[in-house]
């Protein structure tokens, strides 16, 4: 393949969105490109195959087979074949995938026509100088070899020191300074290589934040020759300012010439890399200025996307501290509506214990001793009531606490004594089957108790317009499999299929009310217990919740054992 400036460039497009291949081709065919188009890797690879292409211009994300690898196999069939990926999912690891592919551009989706354009004509440049020049095989190994270390390289200082020795090393230089810096440019560092020592400097804010303000971008985007300390770029920003020493720091300030090349993508600058040259030295060819223009473009990819790749992580971690803190407002809502309720029934079991104290002082006013066992009972029956209502009560402790040895049988029985009282519950039946053996599990206590009242509140809540308001319960132990489900089953109003795939996976709720936490709650409980859940529903039948947990062998574990 044989380019030459009067032969129309071959491009191939391809991209899985029609819309996407419509807006390339039109935009390229009036620059006067031959355009060939494919929806998918496969389709285009059928393309390059057959007939000889010049540029290939793909997403990276396709059916079938995706660009990475349409590329990696078109590259075996043309090995100077340039590429510019295009993608809308920008991760350091799709980055590194099209730099090891050697892609000479990398542009994000959504893009402007003026930037693809812009880029494509760069392309165009590469392919009729690289014709002109007749070089190919020792350029691509070059830039495979740093291809490869920036693909390896995982943090900016490792990037900027690797690509700094690498130009070095193709250019014969004597020393070289890279300048890089903070999204925000803040953090400025200086890796320095002279004598083959490498020095690391941390330089203020200020004046370099200014300087890279007020920078003229458009003059500077190729690598360029300058004189040492008379023509670089951020003297005439602040030309009152000492920036020598931050620009050229020990080795540079002494060389005869320097050669400057800026590290950017689009209209962001994201370092600085200069290259000293001592008399005597061989004057910088055009090849080499070319190949430190693309290595430029590479490193600045690397580091653009190792900033992506940062503010994932950082989002990520404020999603999970988020997460955390919904959990909490949970424990917190659930808190109080329990005291609401609580309240409400301690004073139910107070008033009756207020009026028979009145009948006893009543009676025994008259001398009428022949009740006063009765009113006596009544007291005494209350205050028992009130013991176990209270010895019921949840304390939500973190997810996090200890676990020990629960019957779990006891725990569900305890449980609903707990709740049928409850002004919820109000012409609620519940009925539990008995179990006929003992079933211990490894459990926290207080995070049981909360997953089966919120799950029985909800069975609840569902019945509350429903003429027939029961929730049936039942346990089925394997002995077998060392394993028990637990089914909670209501004649409530059931959920609509596309809102059940929702239930207990994120902020859900059917209350006009509710804050749709607590399935989340229940959720982590289940996965912390070992559970796997299972639901079945539909609108007017009601919903069957099961859950299955381990047992465990009391014999083996004897003694409680942290979560």
């Amino acid at each position: 393949m044989s380019p030459s400036e009067d032969k129309a460039i071959r491009v191939i497009v391809a991209d899985d969105e029609d819309i996407v291949v419509s807006l390339v081709r039109d935009a390229l065919e009036d620059e006067g490109y031959q355009i060939e188009t494919a929806s998918d890797g496969q389709g285009a690879l059928t393309i390059i195959k057959s007939e000889p292409i010049d540029l290939i211009v793909t997403d990276i994300r396709m059916p079938h087979m995706d660009g990475i690898e349409m590329v990696r196999q078109a590259r075996e069939i043309h090995p100077d074949v340039v590429v510019i990926f295009m993608t809308g999912y920008a991760d350091l690891s799709s980055a590194k995938n099209a730099i090891k592919q050697g892609a000479f551009e990398y542009i994000m989706k959504p893009f402007e026509l003026s930037e693809l354009r812009q880029a494509v004509a760069n392309a165009a440049e590469r392919i009729h100088r690289d014709a002109a020049a007749g070089k190919h095989g020792n350029e691509l190994d070059r830039l495979s070899d740093l291809n490869q270390m920036l693909y390896e390289a995982g943090d900016k200082k490792s990037l900027a020191t690797l690509s700094l020795k690498y130009t070095l090393m193709h250019c014969r230089a004597n020393c070289g300074a890279i300048l890089y810096w903070n999204a925000d440019r803040t953090g400025f560092t200086s890796i320095n290589v002279v004598e083959e020592q490498t020095e690391e400097s941390v330089f203020p804010d200020q004046p370099l934040a200014d300087c890279v303000e007020k920078l003229d971008l458009q003059q500077f985007v190729k690598p360029f020759q300058i004189e040492p300390g008379t023509d670089h770029p951020f003297y005439s920003t602040d030309p009152d300012h000492q920036l020598e020493q931050y620009l050229m720091p020990r080795g540079l300030e002494s060389v005869e010439r320097a050669l400057m090349m800026p590290v950017r993508r689009s209209d962001t600058l994201y370092a600085i890399l200069t290259l000293g040259f001592n008399a005597g030295s061989d004057a910088v060819k055009d090849t080499n200025l070319k190949f430190l223009s693309v290595a430029g473009s590479q490193l600045a990819l690397s580091l653009e996307n190792l900033r992506l790749l940062q503010e994932a992580q950082d989002a990520y971690n404020r999603l999970k501290e988020l997460q955390d803190e919904t959990i909490q407002l949970e424990k917190m809502a659930t808190r109080g509506e329990m005291s609401a309720e609580i309240g409400h029934e301690l004073n139910n079991f107070l008033g009756v214990v207020a009026g028979n104290l009145s009948l006893l002082e009543f009676h025994l006013k008259k001398e009428q001793y022949d009740q006063l066992h009765k009113y006596v009972h009544g007291i005494s029956d209350n205050i028992d009531k009130i013991k176990r209502f209270t010895g019921n009560l949840m304390d939500l402790t973190p997810i996090s606490s200890s676990k020990e040895i629960v019957y779990f049988e006891k725990l569900l029985a305890e449980v609903v004594d707990y709740l049928r009282p409850q002004k919820r519950y109000s012409g609620v039946t519940i009925s539990i089957e008995p179990v006929t053996c003992s079933i211990p599990m490894e459990a926290d206590i207080t995070h049981l108790q909360q997953l089966l009242y919120n799950l029985f509140n909800n069975a609840a809540d569902a019945t509350a317009d429903c003429e027939t308001r029961e929730i049936h319960v039942w346990v089925e132990p394997d002995e077998a499999a060392r394993a028990f489900g637990l089914t909670i089953r209501d004649t409530g109003s059931g959920i609509d299929p596309e809102l059940l795939t929702r239930a207990f996976n994120e902020k859900f709720t059917t209350k006009k009310t509710g804050h749709g936490f607590g399935l989340l709650v229940c959720r982590r409980i289940i996965d912390n217990h070992g559970g796997k859940l299972t639901i079945e529903s539909a609108p007017g039948q009601g919903t069957s919740i099961r859950i299955d947990f381990p047992m465990v062998n009391v014999t083996e574990r004897a003694t409680p054992s942290p979560s």
